[in-house]
């Protein structure tokens, strides 16, 4: 028996490879779940969908009961309310009838390379193409603006347009994070979705985190995921913290510092997605050069039409003069003669032009659009988010 046999294990009823599922959403708490943002997806999720467990991991095997201490009752006179934690993993159906799984339960403490292995297995086991790995960390926002929420991904495609406000960091490491990188190291998809949780919150159940992390969901996946009742708990939570920050000067000071850092900080992303690509060095010597061709064209067409203007006119003086003082009579046919040459009072609209007069092709009329247009600046592509 393998590790990854010792650690989960199927339902009997299940048939893995008969699930009808593409992603893999995980709420596994890590040592910060600001805001208790995974706790609230997770019970909005379960309470408000259709679900069935399909199997369970070995806590025994992975979690450090003394390091997470599961909370107990004492009555009176004696200890009740245990609840032994599992980590689960679920099939929920959405309210357009699709199928997704979510794994949630605590972080575990040990062995998590079989864990990871485990995970990978069930991801191959049920066709899964995207796993979402969802966080909230503390930030300095404040709770009257709009949850922002991070985007990271195993491979840059995914995450196309998004825009970190976080450099390189080494910190210490979460299983989501160990179990992103060995998953992507396999080739998989991994999404990564972290809520932004006002920091003076962040020990306390804030439902518009656990929102912000839900719709993040459904613009990714096209899943239909109902938020009625975090979008209640999450009014009366502002309702409440409102009230507290109107009777405390020092908390009004604080938010609305917050505040005007938050839209001074979002103004400027807005300028920075707005900015126009300058061209090459490359573009410009080939504007210039398909500029200039353009102009040695143009010259070139007058100056053959002005030379043929000057040939005909030497040769109708040269007629002029052959015949001499031949009378007005000659005089008015040799008028007669230039009109057919090309006057357009004595040539019909269906004749072509010749002769005296500029040419088509110098006057541009019949040129069509030049391939290599002037150059104009193009916006740039802001498409990544929400």
């Amino acid at each position: 028996m393998s590790d990854e046999d010792e650690l989960f294990s199927w339902s009997p009823d299940v048939d893995p490879s008969a699930l009808d599922v593409s992603t893999l959403i995980m709420t596994l708490g890590a040592f910060i779940d600001a805001g208790h943002a995974q706790h609230l997806l997770r019970q909005s999720l379960l309470s408000e969908l259709a679900h069935r467990p399909l199997g369970q991991f070995s806590l025994d095997e992975i979690l450090d009961h003394r390091d997470s201490r599961p909370p107990i009752i004492f009555d009176e006179n004696h200890f009740e309310g245990y609840e032994t934690p599992t980590i689960t993993l679920h099939e929920v159906t959405d309210e357009l009838e699709q199928h997704f799984l979510l794994l949630d339960g605590p972080e575990p403490a040990l062995r998590w390379e079989g864990m990871a292995r485990a995970i990978e297995r069930i991801i191959r086991q049920t066709d899964v193409r995207l796993s979402i790995v969802t966080q909230s960390i503390p930030m300095a926002a404040p709770h009257t603006r709009p949850v922002q929420v991070t985007r990271w991904a195993s491979r840059p495609e995914l995450i196309l347009g998004e825009e970190s406000p976080f450099g390189k960091i080494q910190m210490p490491a979460s299983f989501p994070a160990m179990l992103s990188q060995r998953l992507a190291e396999h080739d998989h998809d991994v999404l990564g979705l972290a809520a932004h949780v006002p920091h003076y919150l962040s020990d306390l159940d804030y439902p518009d985190a656990a929102r912000g992390l839900l719709d993040a969901i459904r613009k990714t996946t096209g899943l239909a995921l109902p938020s009625h009742a975090l979008a209640m708990a999450a009014g009366v939570v502002r309702a409440q913290i409102s009230n507290q920050v109107d009777n405390s000067e020092e908390l009004s000071a604080m938010v609305h510092n917050l505040e005007e850092q938050y839209d001074s900080q979002n103004g400027q992303r807005e300028i920075e997605s707005k900015h126009v690509v300058l061209p090459s060095a490359d573009d410009i010597g080939a504007e210039a050069e398909a500029f200039l061709r353009a102009m040695d064209t143009d010259s070139d067409s007058p100056s053959e039409t002005e030379d043929a203007e000057s040939t005909g006119d030497a040769e109708s003086t040269g007629d002029a003069e052959s015949t001499g003082d031949a009378g007005t009579a000659g005089t008015t046919g040799g008028t007669a003669q230039r009109g057919e040459v090309g006057t357009p009072e004595d040539r019909h609209d269906d004749e072509p032009s010749t002769g005296a007069g500029p040419s088509a092709e110098a006057s541009g009329q019949d040129e069509g659009p030049d391939d290599e247009g002037p150059y104009r600046p193009r916006h740039g592509d802001d498409s990544w988010h929400s």
